[in-house]
């Protein structure tokens, strides 16, 4: 079976579209199909060391797949010239209000003939199209018509007319159209899959479709095996460690750093004093000042990566202390990250907005997690708990980590798409 994936982030992009795909493309070669990936430009083209036929397009505006490589600050560094900051400030301001679909619009015309030209020379059985972004689903969609008899398969990581925070676009400007397109996605597609069971019924509810016609098929794990954890003093800091993209909207660590001040206090009390720092990996974004400008007995314990590369963060994940996740105010993502930190094995806290979090239920049988509503506040006895926690979290079982790794391996994911794909017409 022939196979074209279409995902504008791809190998070497540090996104979790990019980590899923590689992983799943990888194995679905091992399974004996040939594997196309259309991406943007961001590394080589040509086959790659899984044996994957990797296409690079590209973007004809922003180039968007550059940003998150190894190697990009948490934040980008303010410049001194006041002038020039709030001009470029404007313009960017004045982009996002009128781009479509998203960010990665200048991938549609060169990607959309790219597949086009690919399925016209390879006559491929499948033509998958990935979201985030959903630019991916708009060039599967363009390119159905000329696919020569390939079948769609349209896989949502993210939801784009139902997402509201951070949206992929101006609302306003743009709300019909968002929701006539990806009707026209999720109706053309011959088959479609979300992450999450509550996704699976936002897209039911809100495009008539049939549940069952929806697959879900959950988080991939793609990390390698553990390393050990480094040595560390009895007096060092504890070490509490988020991995993730902030968004003031979406994924705001304002909560975070209430727990954190409420945390030094209550270590303060203690008969032996303990530091404790806060590392964050991966994107600020909007939330750069909100970290910058906290308060100065916060702003010492703070600590920030930046995008750094996959080694890197697993070795931070296990040498925390514990692993902090921050839920979405979204009730139709479960952060891939919450996967990743039960298959490490370390102590989880779990900061949620909504009670009907995904994380909530994907963490129901982990032995050492801590869940914290952010509605409900820090009042003594929460703060207690958290103190508890930290100090003397329980410990996970190997076996539990082991159960995480193997059910959401590469292998056991790709094997449902491939069930999926292999299905006779």
């Amino acid at each position: 079976m022939k196979l074209l994936i279409v995902t504008y982030s791809y190998t070497p992009a540090l996104t979790p579209r990019a980590f899923r795909w590689a992983a799943i493309a990888g194995e679905l070669v091992r399974r004996g199909h040939e594997v196309h990936v259309l991406c943007a430009a961001s590394g080589t083209a040509g086959p790659d060391a899984d044996g994957v036929v990797v296409h690079r397009v590209r973007d004809w505006l922003l180039d968007g797949a550059s940003r998150v490589t190894a190697g990009t600050p948490a934040a980008a560094a303010k410049s001194t010239a006041g002038w020039r900051m709030r001009l470029r400030g404007g313009v960017r301001a004045l982009w996002r209000a009128l781009y479509w679909p998203d960010f990665a619009c200048g991938w549609v015309i060169p990607a959309t003939r790219a597949s086009r030209s690919l399925a016209s020379e390879h006559r491929f059985d499948w033509i998958v199209s990935v979201s985030h972004p959903f630019t991916g689903h708009l060039v599967g969609l363009l390119a159905r018509a000329h696919a020569h008899g390939a079948r769609w398969f349209a896989d949502i990581g993210d939801p784009f007319y139902l997402m509201h925070e951070p949206s992929p676009n101006n609302r306003l400007l743009y709300g019909y159209l968002n929701r006539a397109v990806e009707a026209r996605v999720v109706s053309g597609a011959d088959a479609i899959s979300v992450t999450t069971a509550s996704t699976q019924q936002l897209y039911a509810a809100h495009f008539g479709l049939p549940a069952k016609r929806i697959e879900v098929i959950p988080p991939l794990l793609s990390l390698p095996p553990a390393p050990p954890p480094t040595l560390r003093t009895a007096d060092e800091p504890l070490r509490l460690v988020f991995v993730g993209t902030l968004y003031r909207r979406l994924r705001s660590p304002r909560f975070l750093l209430a727990c954190l001040a409420a945390l030094q206090d209550a270590l303060s009390e203690e008969p032996v004093r303990r530091r404790v720092e806060l590392h964050f990996y991966g994107a600020l974004n909007d939330c750069a000042d909100e970290l910058a400008n906290c308060a100065p007995n916060l702003n010492y314990a703070l600590v920030t990566h930046g995008m750094v590369g996959r080694s890197e963060v697993q070795q931070a994940m296990v040498d925390a202390d514990v692993l902090v996740n921050i839920g979405n105010d979204s009730e139709a993502q479960l952060a891939s990250k919450v996967i990743e930190y039960m298959a490490i094995g370390r102590p989880i806290l779990n900061l949620v907005s909504l009670t009907c979090d995904t994380s909530v239920a994907a963490l129901a049988d982990y032995p050492a997690a801590l869940t914290l509503a952010r509605d409900a506040g820090l009042p003594p006895p929460t703060v207690a708990a958290l103190r508890d926690f930290v100090l003397a979290p329980p410990v996970v079982p190997a076996t539990v980590a082991q159960a995480v790794r193997e059910r959401n391996s590469a292998a056991n994911i790709a094997a449902r798409y491939a069930l999926l794909l292999e299905a006779p017409r």
